[in-house]
């Protein structure tokens, strides 16, 4: 086997010389070895916690499937988009910048609050990621309200918190004068005026992801088309309630080159240049460059694949700076704000999501190991044909076969893996456990109550270092496990 290190400094999951599973120079089996048993736990248990919602070894018990985050990695990621482009554009340029986190990516208010720490602003998409971005402290003057369909009630509470509102259509600019006209009746909120606007532009470049992760284009529902902007801006002029504050263009996720990047901020920077002199505004002050940096999911496939793929170069934070750095420069005014809006690149690889064998079959040729996660707890190998890498904590001697790793869900398309080149257990004995690989974005957040699956808990490592400067791993539950009481509690004949 190769794809592996004897250190991970920066907090990332990796496999060591010996080919198990560890974070922050640590196997997670110290973390099974703690906190799990043989016997199955109970889901009516309570989970024994100490200040803080630290995790106590041998007396807090946990149950699969569980998902599994570095808080240090976490960190990393975000302060390394913050190094880079105050290195590449606020040093050089004098132009401030901020890093919005995306929060549809991950909900963990946990995750949220980490960022946040760190003078984090986030990108939302309906009422209760504001709220939720409220309730965790950051402020509504930094917070990003995008989507194409925005109820009446969601524009109010934006408006009254200060937010920016990202406008998709003309029914969008419509339906928020509407309701800043009604809330200007009231003194008290004058201050929230005039709102804030940002034009989300279509600029029609394919970027190359998944058809549903594509956000750009004639067949796709966001943004607004070039040529129709006039028409709005023309309309926001006609209303002293409202102003263009800036710009917002979103190409899609999952993003593996930058070449469609470089066409999409040099049209962005034309685009406020032209505004600037066309319309004699001079009201902007933030232009949001969108769109995800994809994670290498595939960066340990040759461990679990006979078969042989190109390595690809995926960019890094550093790299999207110097070509947004390349067009800022051609700004007629400096005094303006450069947003990005990661969420997979920030929250993805930071994540495992622990999974228990239940057991192995064969059907005619196919060989599958069944365990008791899912798609309820991972969807996107179903949903988008998407690779995550699977593997067992500690290595098996037993002899490897080809693999489907499938879960207990009563579908067809319930599958982790396909084809995966992994060793078959001789013997089951309820304390075989895999990590499914990169699953920090767009998995607990898509989780699903299908079969009436309860949603798992999610535990924070963290490392901590003694004088001597040794490492170990404590453990924070951060989300407790649903139950089944949580699931009904919503019906009425209970």
């Amino acid at each position: 086997m190769n794809n592996f290190a004897d250190d991970a400094s920066d907090g990332s999951f990796y496999f060591n010389s010996q080919n198990v599973l560890c974070v922050n120079q640590t196997p997670l089996n110290d973390l099974v070895n703690k906190f799990f048993s043989n016997e199955e736990t109970d889901e009516f248990n309570e989970i024994f916690l100490e200040n803080n919602n630290k995790l106590v070894p041998f007396q807090s018990q946990l149950t699969t499937p569980l998902y599994v985050y570095s808080k240090k990695k976490l960190l990393n990621n975000f302060l390394n988009y913050k190094k880079s482009f105050n290195e590449e554009i606020s040093d050089k340029f004098g132009i401030e910048t901020h890093i919005s986190y995306s929060i549809k990516a991950n909900f963990n208010p946990s995750v949220l609050k980490l960022f946040h720490q760190y003078e984090c602003w986030a990108s939302l998409v309906n009422k209760n990621e504001l709220l939720l971005a409220l309730k965790v402290g950051i402020k509504g003057e930094n917070l990003i309200f995008n989507g194409n369909g925005k109820k009446l009630i969601e524009i109010e509470l934006a408006i009254k918190n200060k937010c920016y509102l990202n406008i998709d259509s003309l029914f969008n600019l419509r339906d928020t004068i509407k309701i800043a006209k009604n809330l200007r009746q009231n003194d008290s909120l004058k201050s929230c005026f005039p709102v804030k606007l940002l034009l989300r532009i279509n600029q029609n470049e394919d970027a190359n992801v998944h058809q549903y992760l594509n956000t750009s284009g004639d067949a796709c529902k966001f943004g607004i088309r070039e040529e129709k902007i006039d028409e709005l801006i023309n309309e926001v002029k006609s209303n002293d309630m409202v102003q263009i504050s800036g710009f917002h263009s979103h190409l899609g996720s999952t993003i593996k080159t930058l070449d469609v990047y470089h066409e999409c901020v040099k049209n962005l920077v034309q685009l406020v240049n032209s505004t600037i002199e066309k319309h004699n505004i001079n009201t902007i002050e933030l232009i949001n460059f969108g769109g995800g940096l994809g994670i290498n999911y595939e960066r340990f496939e040759s461990r679990t694949s006979e078969k042989f793929r190109s390595k690809t170069k995926f960019p890094k934070p550093n790299d999207l700076a110097k070509v947004i750095a390349t067009y800022v420069a051609n700004l007629k005014t400096k005094n303006i704000k450069i947003i990005v809006e990661p969420g997979r690149s920030l929250v993805g690889d930071t994540c495992i999501l622990l999974t228990k064998l239940l057991g192995c079959k064969k059907n005619g040729n196919k060989n599958f190991l069944v365990v008791d996660s899912s798609m309820c707890e991972c969807i996107r190998p179903c949903l988008y044909s998407a690779y995550h890498h699977i593997e067992y904590l500690d290595p098996l001697n037993s002899k490897k076969e080809i693999v489907d790793i499938v879960g207990p869900v009563c579908e067809s398309g319930d599958f982790l893996g396909k084809d995966r080149y992994l060793p078959m257990p001789m013997r089951i004995d309820n304390s075989l456990y895999l990590a499914v690989m990169d699953v920090g974005a767009y998995c607990s957040s898509m989780a699903l109550n299908y079969n009436i699956h309860t949603k798992p808990a999610e535990v924070f490592i963290d490392e901590f270092k003694d004088k001597e400067e040794n490492s170990t791993n404590e453990y924070f539950l951060t989300k407790k496990p649903e139950k089944l009481k949580n699931v009904l509690e919503c019906f009425t004949e209970f």
